[in-house]
């Protein structure tokens, strides 16, 4: 869509948002961190683009951003093209790119709407790990278009000018948004916006194909044809007033393809909608078939500059963003997700793991925001506009879990990937804080409204007044007292408390707890939905008492999905290590674990080989000896499905030096693999699986995208359920989700305890806890 039109509709729509929306709008926490600063508060900064390099040898996850860029003194810009090697953690300058046009206007002020590709296989005379840049180059007057074409073939460090491929008119009789994408039969098609034949469409989407890796296109520079199929339009409305643009293209492990797109227009809104294809070249039922709106189940929208994309993880799903929201309070700080295959819903959402915020007149806020899921797809990045920083404008970049099980947040890098309703929310170490108080429901919410049965967890504290506990199976929140669809699992004064929210509050079930509950003092609270059946518990951090414990079904309970959150009311509270894994019980035959380290003993727990020490004031168990196959263990032998989740630390590093957890355990001994049982542990560079039976068999493993260092937390989940095994880690600050994971056909250690092991690595521990599958 043209760029004053989009920036019109995306004030207009936020408008309408806020008169159909609630009062009191949420947000997304976390700022983000910069992947480009602007420069002055000339450098007008928008519309972000961010790739993983997957085809380029050992260049391979490296990151390659760049954004569209202008100078409004109208000096002359680039494409600048920012690069980071530790997984987005840092961003520098790789290169830049300048207008490469001449004539009157050129050297441009106005380089727009960047795309970054790829090869992900030879193309034409070109590699696989060549890349391409598309960009939109308008002259200082804004009297034309032209998409231009540079190539690189060293991961991004130079580029060379291609070529000039299709120009259009300036507002109104203009071309947009390339977007690049290979179709079934391996050809190179750029999608884009064409107002060119304006009389009949004021804007339609159409693509043109490459079969030399975009040396040459099917339609001349001026959209005429040059070799069949010339432009193909692919979304071209009979209503003239209509104007679909912005698309963006995503492709399953299937090969569904699916666009996106905003419909403006006075029928439609900008409203984001998608349809699918099975080859890249024809869609829905034709270029006459506007697709479907994007909606979630609980009523939300997206509008403008929607981007999608395509996650492996959880059976595969589809992401979506835009710029802004309907039908809830997230000001347009969520991500859609669906796993249907063409992507027409049933759609949830999660929060967005970056808040974009403010207005700057240099600054075109969270415009085409862009989705980069990580290598396994059960992280996903969001890179955007702010308007922040010391000259009002910043490309912020940030990632979080994408919607799929096991969850965790240990808040030691933040609040990513939560969105808050009421309430003063800050981060102070692995601690989330609610400050304020008050009788509104202070409530922060995270994780996926698809979510159904699940296991979340977590410490909670109250630090005045009465009462503070977790939410599960949210949707529809919103500020105030119960403005939610859900659950609640609290602690009161006395005990536990669990009810339904729906716009009002329900109490279901209570239970006391030994010695009632001291303010200042952690309680680890575990709530496991199954169907309608809830089974809940809490117990003091450190304690080896067994857990306050009680199961309620909710008889034709209709809130059988949602996501997971923190609340207080008519108090300040506190909260940390929150985890949520798949499945739960709806017994309370087996207890959930929380190991008593923050007692200061290690209370229940049998070491075999090496030097163990337990400290109260950090809660951490640690084996300074590092020995091969150091090894302590606790629980039942007794326990058979079940997830265990943890943090563990490398210290110190000998030869393969690995340090994890261990399941399923029977006859511990000492020596490097004298157990029967599984390991689960993380290295410095990948996660290891394997079982042991007085022996070693590696079941699995992965690479982690950045190393890890000694001396950083990293936090692992095991699932064990039957035979199949599974590792998940994750940075306990943040970064990438990778897992591991097989299924032991035969396997023949189905029930054990649980344990933590080391090989020549000295390492520490904390957090572990086991709840029953």
């Amino acid at each position: 869509m043209a760029r004053v039109a989009a920036l019109a509709a995306a004030i207009l729509a936020i408008a309408v948002a806020f008169v159909a929306g609630v009062a009191a709008p949420a947000h997304a926490n976390s700022p983000g961190t910069s992947m480009y600063t602007s420069t002055s508060s000339n450098d007008f900064l928008a519309y972000s683009r961010v790739i993983r390099l997957a085809h380029s040898g050992s260049a391979n996850g490296t990151l390659l951003g760049t954004f569209e860029h202008a100078d409004k003194s109208g000096a002359a810009t680039s494409f600048v093209i920012r690069q980071s090697t530790d997984d987005g953690a840092t961003w520098s300058t790789k290169s830049s790119l300048s207008d490469p046009l001449t004539g009157a206007g050129h050297p441009s002020s106005q380089l727009w709407q960047p795309f970054l590709y790829e090869f992900p296989q030879a193309l034409g005379a070109y590699p696989a790990g060549t890349l391409l840049l598309v960009g939109n180059v308008a002259p200082t007057a804004n009297a034309s278009t032209t998409f231009v074409e540079w190539r690189s073939t060293d991961d991004g460090a130079t580029w060379t000018y291609v070529s000039a491929f299709q120009s259009g008119g300036g507002e109104g009789t203009g071309i947009w948004e390339p977007f690049l994408a290979l179709d079934s039969s391996g050809k190179l098609n750029c999608y884009f916006s064409d107002e060119r034949q304006s009389a009949t469409y004021s804007q339609k989407l159409a693509h043109i194909v490459s079969t030399d890796g975009g040396v040459s296109w099917s339609a001349n520079a001026d959209g005429s044809t040059r070799v069949a199929p010339g432009e193909v339009n692919d979304v071209a409305s009979t209503a003239q007033s209509d104007r679909p643009g912005m698309a963006t293209v995503a492709v399953s492990a299937s090969g569904t393809y699916v666009m996106a797109y905003e419909v403006c227009g006075p029928a439609f809104n900008c409203v984001a909608r998608v349809k699918s294809s099975t080859t890249g070249d024809t869609w829905g039922s034709g270029p006459t078939d506007l697709g479907t709106t994007a909606t979630t189940t609980d009523g939300r929208q997206l509008f403008h500059s929607p981007y999608i994309a395509w996650s492996p993880a959880g059976g595969g799903e589809f992401l979506l963003a835009g710029q802004t929201e309907s039908g809830g309070s997230e000001g347009g700080q969520i991500v859609f997700v669906t796993s249907s295959s063409n992507a027409t819903g049933p759609w949830s959402w999660i929060p967005a793991p970056v808040a974009t915020t403010g207005s700057a007149s240099n600054c075109s806020v969270d415009y085409s925001p862009d989705l980069l899921v990580s290598a396994s797809g059960q992280s996903v990045r969001y890179t955007a506009p702010s308007a922040i920083g010391p000259n009002g404008c910043e490309e912020v970049t940030g990632q979080t879990n994408a919607g799929v099980l096991p969850f965790r947040s240990t808040f030691s890098g933040g609040d990513s990937g939560w969105v808050d309703y009421n309430g003063c929310w800050s981060t102070t170490g692995d601690v989330y804080t609610e400050t304020c108080g008050g009788t509104a429901g202070p409530k922060a919410v995270a994780g996926s409204t698809a979510w159904t049965d699940y296991t979340v967890q977590g410490d909670v504290r109250i630090d005045s007044g009465t009462q503070a506990g977790l939410l599960l199976r949210v949707s529809n929140p919103s500020a105030g007292t119960d403005a939610l669809k859900g659950y609640y699992l609290g602690i009161t004064t006395t005990g536990l408390v669990l009810g339904r929210e729906n716009s009002g509050w329900t109490s279901l079930s209570s239970a006391s707890l030994p010695g009632g509950v001291t303010t200042g003092a952690w309680y680890h609270l575990v709530a496991q939905a199954s169907g309608c059946t809830f089974t809940v518990s809490a117990v003091p951090v450190g304690s080896t008492a067994a857990p306050t414990a009680l199961t309620y079904t909710d008889s034709g309970c209709t809130l059988t999905s949602g996501a997971i959150g923190v609340r207080d009311q008519g108090s300040t509270a506190s909260f940390r290590n929150i985890a949520v894994t798949a499945g739960a019980t709806a017994s309370t035959a087996v207890a959930p674990y929380a190991a008593p380290f923050a007692s200061g003993a290690a209370t229940g727990w049998t070491g075999y080989g090496g030097t163990w020490t337990t400290s109260a004031s950090t809660e951490t168990y640690a084996d300074s000896a590092g020995g091969s196959g150091d090894k302590s263990v606790a629980g039942s032998a007794t326990w058979g499905n079940y997830s265990l989740t943890g943090d563990v630390r490398l210290d110190s590093l000998g030869t393969n030096a690995n340090a994890g957890f261990i399941v399923r355990v029977t006859n511990p001994a000492v020596g490097a693999d004298s157990l029967d049982g599984y390991y689960a542990g993380v290295t410095p560079t990948g996660l290891v699986l394997g079982r042991e039976l007085y022996n070693w068999t590696q079941l699995a493993s992965a690479t982690l995208p950045v190393s890890l260092p000694t001396g950083t937390w990293y936090h692992l989940t095991v699932e064990v359920v039957g035979c199949t095994i599974t590792v998940t880690g994750q940075p306990a600050n943040g970064g990438s989700i990778v897992s591991a994971g097989a299924v032991d056909t035969g396997c023949t250690p189905t029930s054990g305890a649980i344990g933590v092991r080391t090989y020549n690595a000295g390492a520490t521990w904390k957090d572990v806890a086991v709840t029953p599958r």
